[in-house]
């Protein structure tokens, strides 16, 4: 492999870690699939053929790796499906400024906290398409699905979270 291609690969490692992390939910096994992406993507760089910018294609590994790290930990005794309030807020690539309400970080950290607990293929492109800014169009082409199975994931997932917010938020009132 030659530099150039070495130094394109690191350039998009952040935003690949960004999308591990928010689909795995913690800060080692997001390092653990960015790793093995990168592994995948410098073997693969001969085959890479430009029909799809070199990020699209770098984050489909990355979404793939993802995905099948979630598959190794379920089959190995299930995964925790909610995540404590340390766990979720790590999932927020952008901390919030410093000078953020209190208030604020404990949004922020719920709003993680139900993206975390989305179904897998749904969150995988809410994900790509809501928080990384992605098209549908690339987004379909990262997760390997057709446009309209990612339209229609994002509607799910966004269907899920409202429910989730009012649901969380009529017991917040209630208490």
């Amino acid at each position: 492999m030659d530099q150039t291609n070495a130094s394109r690969l690191s350039e998009n490692v952040p935003r690949m870690y960004r999308v591990a992390l928010r689909m795995v939910g913690d800060d080692d096994g997001a390092g653990e699939v960015v790793q093995e992406a990168c592994v995948k993507a410098l073997r693969a760089m001969g085959r890479f053929d430009g029909r799809s910018a070199l990020s699209t294609w770098l984050h489909r590994i990355t979404v793939n790796c993802a995905m099948d790290h979630l598959r190794r930990i379920e089959r190995a005794g299930g995964r925790e499906t909610s995540l404590d309030g340390d766990r979720a807020a790590s999932l927020a690539s952008a901390q919030p400024p410093p000078s953020a309400t209190v208030d604020q970080r404990e949004t922020i950290a719920r709003m993680m906290a139900h993206i975390a607990d989305l179904p897998d293929d749904c969150r995988c492109v809410f994900v790509l398409t809501q928080l990384d800014g992605y098209s549908y169009d690339d987004a379909a082409r990262i997760a390997g699905q057709p446009r309209g199975t990612v339209a229609s994931r994002v509607f799910r997932a966004k269907k899920l979270l409202l429910s989730q917010l009012s649901d969380s938020a009529d017991s917040r009132v209630q208490a």
